[in-house]
């Protein structure tokens, strides 16, 4: 059984290590590929709108996947 508070922390820490934590493997590399490429467009200002988007979207799927996986159980 899959902590919520913990898929939460960890895709607070790192956009996608919360998915990774949860099983989900694809969505959790995808999401940790798309995080980075975002810092690195900071430079370029695009992804100083990005960033923020992917983060707070990785922390709420994050918790929405913990608490399906533990109704499912």
């Amino acid at each position: 059984m899959k902590k919520p508070w913990l898929a939460i922390l960890l895709s607070f820490i790192y956009p996608g290590l919360g998915h990774l934590y949860l099983g989900y493997v694809k969505k959790g590399i995808i999401l940790l590929v798309v995080e980075f490429i975002s810092i690195l467009l900071i430079s370029v200002v695009v992804g100083i709108f990005i960033y923020p988007i992917i983060w707070i979207y990785s922390i709420i799927n994050a918790y929405q996947l913990s608490t399906k996986s533990q109704a499912a159980s």
